[in-house]
């Protein structure tokens, strides 16, 4: 069923021209009521989970759409403001002179915020408002600076290496809290170690495994963003594999250590069910014997997340994180 926005969206869209393209939508249904409107509707998502939700080879699962002219795009707005920033900035500079450009979203959540980077880079911008949703409809792009495509460096972190990110990643402009804390509890060396960064954004827990003398790193992301971050942050090391995943896809249970501070969605019951995955995904991923090394917010109960399937739990508070290691 079509949130209230997508509905906005496919009421207000109107003819998609030859060049069009939907952008980070992460709805089937939507991309299918778009195609209606134009056969050569380019569908670009950073999710694999949209991607695998779409026809096989519809959607390219990637950062950027690919690099041409478009008549029209469309694509969601939320919270994240700086991956909004980016996102309408190439797309200005990837529209025709009477291209379009179309964001969508509810009102609390995140689209209000875009009207000042819109202005910014299209001369004429309209407001359509229904549902408790608003559509900005932006026309007469203006020449201005195209963001950088390729992730660049963000911060050092001590005794592992520079930290490469893009915009959109967690974490892209400064190490969080939960990751440092995480890395203090961290073995000095891995030992030849097969080690699982799950989830792995831009890579700073793989970096810790590819340093300090594992035999094989892997990191996992479900976002394109995070997979080319990771492949910069690790680049140069010949132990480390980096490849797209989901936390619910079955793992091979060949790992002795996994590492993993999962992603927080808004609201205790999403944030749960979101984290279980994760520890489903690394209770799959290990070997018996294999620990498993997980940072929480605090409010979160890690007994029930670990369940029967770790042992031998040691869990640490501080600054409102829960650190965790148990063994499979």
């Amino acid at each position: 069923m079509l949130t209230p926005s997508e509905r906005l969206l496919l009421e207000e869209v109107g003819d998609l021209g030859e060049g069009a393209l939907a952008w980070d939508l992460d709805s089937a249904e939507l991309v299918a009521g778009l195609r209606r409107q134009s056969r050569n509707l380019v569908v670009t998502e950073d999710g694999l989970g949209a991607v695998r939700n779409l026809p096989t080879g519809e959607a390219h699962h990637a950062c950027f759409p690919p690099d041409r002219p478009y008549d029209r795009i469309v694509l969601e707005g939320d919270r994240d403001r700086e991956r909004g920033r980016v996102r309408i900035a190439w797309s200005a500079a990837h529209l025709g002179t009477n291209g379009t450009l179309l964001v969508v979203g509810e009102k609390g959540g995140g689209i209000e915020g875009y009207r000042r980077h819109l202005e910014s880079r299209f001369g004429r911008v309209e407001a359509v408002s229904r549902y408790h949703c608003r559509l900005w409809r932006c026309a007469e792009p203006r020449v201005g600076e195209t963001p950088d495509t390729d992730p660049r460096p963000a911060y050092e972190v001590p005794g592992l290496g520079v930290v490469h990110s893009l915009p959109g990643v967690f974490a892209w402009r400064a190490l969080d809290g939960g990751t440092e804390l995480l890395l203090k509890d961290l073995p000095e060396r891995w030992e030849g170690k097969r080690v699982l960064d799950l989830g792995c954004g831009n890579g700073v827990l793989a970096l810790h495994g590819a340093v300090n003398g594992a035999g094989k790193v892997t990191a996992l992301d479900s976002s394109a963003l995070a997979l080319a971050s990771a492949g910069a942050t690790l680049a140069g090391f010949d132990n480390v594999e980096v490849r797209a995943a989901e936390a619910g896809d079955k793992l091979d249970g060949l790992y002795d250590v996994v590492l993993c501070n999962p992603p927080l969605h808004h609201g205790s019951g999403h944030a749960l069910s979101l984290t279980g995955k994760f520890v489903g995904a690394a209770a799959d991923a290990l070997r018996e014997g294999g620990s498993l090394w997980m940072v929480l917010r605090g409010e979160l109960p890690a007994e029930e997340l670990l369940g029967d399937r770790f042992r031998d739990r040691t869990l640490s508070r501080r600054g409102g994180y829960l650190v965790c290691r148990a063994v499979k």
